[in-house]
């Protein structure tokens, strides 16, 4: 059975903007979905952010063309009113984190892919940086 994996937005936008010294392994845990051994899903909210991220640093065509081809690939969880409900009562740090949290909880995500997994000792998934879930799929595959 292929591992649901939500990506979070900093790993998208290292991929998408090429943020050194990040992109290598961000790519490589984004390329795990191309290759099918993971099924990848984005928070909602994530893709607002990186529209506005975007579109302020390449401009609105680019910012497009970007969420096209990352939606192409990754699949959209839920964030439902009993997300964010359940998120405000996580007790995460960041609101943000703990959306990511619940959509991927909707989702049905084993683990979150992040840089920044620190964020997320207190959720109830894993949180991976990429290379490590990167390490992972390869042991996976041994």
């Amino acid at each position: 059975m292929t591992k649901r994996v939500l990506y979070d937005t900093n790993v998208l936008l290292d991929v998408i903007l090429l943020r050194a010294p990040f992109v290598e392994a961000s790519a490589a845990a984004l390329d795990l979905v191309a290759r099918r051994t993971v099924e990848g899903f984005v928070a909602g909210h994530t893709v607002t952010t990186i529209a506005y991220l975007v579109e302020r640093e390449k401009g609105r065509k680019k910012a497009h063309e970007a969420l096209m081809h990352l939606l192409s690939k990754l699949k959209v969880a839920p964030t439902t009113d009993a997300g964010v409900r359940l998120a405000l009562a996580m007790s995460l740090a960041d609101i943000e984190d703990a959306v990511c949290v619940a959509s991927a909880l909707e989702a049905g995500c084993e683990v979150i892919v992040t840089r920044n997994p620190q964020h997320f000792r207190k959720a109830e998934l894993p949180a991976l940086l990429p290379e490590a879930l990167v390490a992972a799929d390869g042991e996976d595959a041994e």
